[in-house]
């Protein structure tokens, strides 16, 4: 760079507020969040960032291929995008730049930047294809932000614990920002400990009932909606919701569903449950993953056995949304909000209290219901497709941990800090509990082979 045109910049990043740079670019004031992915899926992919700053550029984002030749890393592709003023923190503005036409299973280097000043830079692997059978890999994770040391132990550890493995995407079943989501909150307790990870994996959130102390879901209104860019009209597959509140997207062989448990839109009649069935209805991909804040089965700091318990939504999600759930062939379901890991086998019909004769079905039996088949030894089911649902809930990311007794259809229940990594590749998926110490201390799987033992 000449020495006039840096002069030049660096008093116009005097001027506008800009306090140091380090190896990701500009670095704006401590209000700002440097660059997120979101709604990376099928051939797209959003880049979103926040300056607080009263004067600045058009979003712009230079973006190229990362390839085997020099050729290809070199190919240099503009975007331009747009900004929004914040409605709740002062002085901010939120920018996004959507990039599509992407290449499946490429590797991007983009900068972005606000006119001539660079405000962060990242690399990410675009979205699978729908047949993709290699391995995928989501990061699952609640009740996380309080800002504290242990958040930044379950982070760390699953850093360290993933090594040089990439993660795919980061799935969060909410509360990950306390105490009541307000827009200072989100930027300390989720933008800031995630930085790095968000800059390479998008985060598909479900709104946690500390969120929707700040936000509301009928309005789309409040710091958790500022937060995110969620797909409301199928822009990522799935059926148009019509709603950031909740919202299903593809990703590769996987569908997955997001619901709004801390709103009010738990109504067997109601738009959401509508919305669902409808949008199960429609998807053919091989692997089902739902998730939402309220568990509908749980003894830890809160109990699904409970009417009173959080105004009753543990138990409306389960008898409300679990049934629409397994008749659409969901294969795994994530909650949070009771703060412990607890993880059944795969079951089905369980909408009562857990204490009748439909509570789950024992580990070491076979089940054999329309005729599907499952089969348990160690830590594998093997089961024909639509043979059953695992429920887990992972509201272990930070907060507090409390276990308080044994769920009749949990096989695990620990009340320790962690964060699960789930890994799918063709006819398995794979669901590991990786504590804050970076030790494994559950681990199931699902496996569709063809020949099923026993059979």
């Amino acid at each position: 760079m000449k020495r006039g045109l840096l002069l030049v910049v660096l008093g116009l990043a005097l001027l506008l507020g800009i306090r140091h740079m380090d190896s990701r670019g500009w670095i704006p004031m401590d209000k700002a969040r440097l660059p997120y992915l979101q709604q990376v899926s099928g051939d797209r992919a959003i880049i979103a960032w926040r300056t607080a700053l009263r004067f600045t550029g058009k979003p712009r984002i230079e973006w190229s291929l990362v390839g085997d030749s020099t050729e290809a890393s070199e190919v240099l592709n503009v975007a331009f995008g747009e900004t929004v003023p914040s409605q709740y923190g002062l002085d901010n503005l939120d920018h996004h730049v959507v990039l599509s036409g992407l290449p499946h299973r490429a590797e991007i280097r983009y900068q972005a930047s606000n006119g001539p000043l660079p405000v962060g830079s990242g690399q990410f692997r675009t979205a699978p294809a729908d047949h993709h059978e290699g391995p995928l890999r989501i990061w699952a994770l609640g009740d996380s932000g309080t800002g504290g040391p242990v958040q930044y132990e379950v982070r760390d550890s699953m850093v360290e614990f993933l090594a040089e493995t990439p993660l795919d995407l980061m799935v969060h079943v909410g509360d990950m920002a306390y105490s009541r989501g307000r827009d200072g909150e989100f930027t300390a307790r989720f933008f800031r400990p995630y930085r790095d990870l968000l800059s390479s994996i998008a985060c598909w959130p479900a709104p946690g009932n500390h969120e929707m102390k700040s936000s509301t879901s009928m309005d789309e209104a409040g710091p958790y909606f500022e937060a995110y860019l969620l797909p409301t009209e199928g822009q990522c597959g799935g059926v148009a919701s019509g709603t950031e509140a909740y919202y299903s997207f593809n990703y590769g062989p996987v569908h997955f569903i997001s619901l709004d448990s801390s709103g009010d839109a738990i109504d067997p009649t109601g738009p959401m449950m509508n919305w669902l069935e409808m949008d199960l209805s429609q998807t053919d991909s091989t692997w089902i993953i739902a998730f939402f804040h309220h568990p509908p089965y749980s003894l830890g700091s809160h109990s699904s056995n409970n009417f009173k318990d959080s105004e009753g939504r543990l138990v409306k999600m389960r008898e409300v949304a679990v049934p629409i759930l397994e008749a659409g062939g969901v294969d795994l379901v994530l909650a949070g909000h009771s703060h412990i890991y607890e993880r059944s086998g795969l079951i089905q019909g369980v909408h009562g209290y857990g204490d009748t004769e439909d509570h789950a079905v024992p580990a070491t039996d076979v089940l054999r219901s329309d005729g599907k088949i499952i089969r348990w030894e160690g830590d594998t089911y093997w089961t024909e497709d639509g043979g059953g649902t695992v429920y887990a809930v992972v509201g272990h990311g930070g907060g507090h941990v409390k276990k308080g007794g044994d769920h009749p259809v949990m096989v695990v229940s620990q009340d320790v800090f962690g964060s699960a990594l789930i890994t799918i590749e063709s006819d398995r998926l794979m669901m590991e509990n990786v504590r804050s110490d970076g030790e494994v201390t559950d681990r199931i799987i699902i496996d569709r082979s063809a020949e099923l033992p026993g059979k």
